[in-house]
């Protein structure tokens, strides 16, 4: 016995050594420069264009996304950034989002968002940063008595909801490995490609830039203990703002953040009912993509995260490497988001009567469709999945009115051959022509 475990203990310590070796010649903290994600296959070839009732002002290589983070600020100059230093505030502000470079105009980016052929790479980055407020305990108990910078805060979103085709807020939960910058980056991408209609919140907790602080477990103890936080965020958003809906879509690690969130929330207010809670939060579509989160830990939240939402969104797939290492490296059972989960998940949810819980296998099918769909970020790179991503969050409708099929299974569902037309169709009548020429 001890010498199996002996023999387990010395085998990690040296994959982690391989591990090190490897970040330390592929440079694995470096940050690279981002790129518009590939066009969804709803807008490929077709009439579709999210972007045609822009106002002129509206048509900009520039968008706009809020942010709420607990990483510490730093400052240069006048500019002012967030680093990797777990901060014990929820800052909150406004990113200023540049899609393109010096070359780009509205025309190019308009043409390359619809084409099928991107030969034309759009780098995306971060043009500008400005704090608006903190959030405190203290904030979060007064009854209705804000700082006037919190008022700002909420006054600049409710104005945004005003002005908004679909009077939503959408946060972003993003994975581990990333910094500040690639949360509120990948927000205005899902942002913009949904036709810039509903209001994008980063949720920015502080992961390192390299896969080692989350292998040893420093940045698995920040994803938990950056919950509270998202709660908290949760909470003063519902309270504060006039959002129909919101929205969460959260990513790989993002899913341990979010999965604990909205349990915790859940077990705070024990004595409201189904019902109660889904009128007090307001909460829409949960999505979980690629979610790195212990299948045994999931289930034993998603009761609760099920009480909360109007619906909650699973995906899976085969081959995603990122979950088979997480599994193999750090122990513990199968993640949520891989396909060995999936007849667990499924199971439970039939079980339990989840009726507004769906797990979308996005390898079913496979051999029929001609291609699978795999790899770890799958959820935005593949345009068959981000289309499926940005019309859910557009709309939060359940998933026979986004174009999916039901596979043999209950509660599963599937992209068939045909989900290019099937999701063409549906946008043109649940959207009612809003998004065409």
């Amino acid at each position: 016995m001890k010498d199996t475990l002996f023999k387990n203990f010395s085998l990690r310590v040296l994959l982690i050594i391989s591990l090190l070796i490897v970040c330390f010649f592929a440079g694995c903290t470096s940050q690279k420069t981002m790129m518009l994600m590939p066009t969804p296959v709803l807008y490929q070839n077709s009439s579709i264009d999210p972007f045609a009732h822009l106002s002129p002002e509206e048509r900009s290589i520039h968008t706009q996304v809020f942010y709420a983070t607990n990483r510490f600020p730093k400052f240069k100059g006048d500019e002012i950034f967030y680093g990797n230093t777990v901060d014990s505030i929820i800052h909150l502000g406004k990113a200023t989002i540049r899609i393109g470079d010096e070359n780009t105009d509205w025309d190019s980016l308009h043409k390359t968002s619809l084409s099928i052929d991107q030969t034309d790479l759009i780098p995306i980055s971060v043009a500008k940063i400005i704090e608006q407020a903190i959030l405190t305990e203290k904030d979060l108990r007064a009854e209705n008595d804000l700082t006037p910078q919190l008022l700002e805060f909420v006054d600049s979103i409710n104005a945004e909801l005003a002005e908004a085709v679909d009077k939503e807020i959408m946060i972003y939960v993003h994975g581990t490995k990333v910094d500040f910058s690639n949360s509120v980056i990948l927000t205005a991408e899902i942002d913009h490609f949904a036709g810039r209609d509903f209001i994008g919140v980063a949720f920015a907790w502080p992961s390192h830039q390299n896969i080692l602080s989350y292998l040893i477990g420093t940045d698995v103890r920040r994803a938990l203990s950056s919950s509270p936080d998202l709660q908290r965020l949760i909470v003063f958003l519902s309270k504060h703002t006039t959002a129909e809906h919101i929205n969460i879509l959260s990513y790989s690690a993002g899913g341990k953040v979010t999965s604990k969130a909205l349990f915790e929330l859940r077990k705070a207010f024990s004595e409201l009912d189904s019902e109660e809670l889904k009128a007090k939060f307001r909460i829409g579509a949960v999505m979980f993509a690629a979610a790195d989160v212990e299948v045994d830990i999931f289930l034993e939240r998603i009761s609760a995260i099920s009480e909360l939402a109007e619906q909650v969104v699973i995906t899976v797939t085969d081959d995603d490497e990122a979950l088979k290492a997480a599994k193999r490296f750090m122990g513990g059972k199968s993640r949520a988001g891989s396909l060995e989960a999936e007849s667990i998940e499924e199971d439970y949810i039939v079980r339990k009567h989840l009726a507004n819980v769906e797990i979308i296998d996005v390898s079913y099918g496979k051999k029929v469709r001609g291609f699978d769909i795999t790899g770890h970020h799958y959820w935005y790179r593949h345009p068959w999945m981000s289309s499926d991503i940005v019309f859910l969050m557009r709309t939060d409708l359940p998933p026979v009115r986004r174009g999916l099929s039901a596979s043999e299974l209950e509660g599963i569902w599937y992209l068939s051959p045909d989900y290019p037309e099937k999701i063409r169709k549906a946008v043109e009548v649940e959207l009612e022509g809003q998004w065409k020429n």
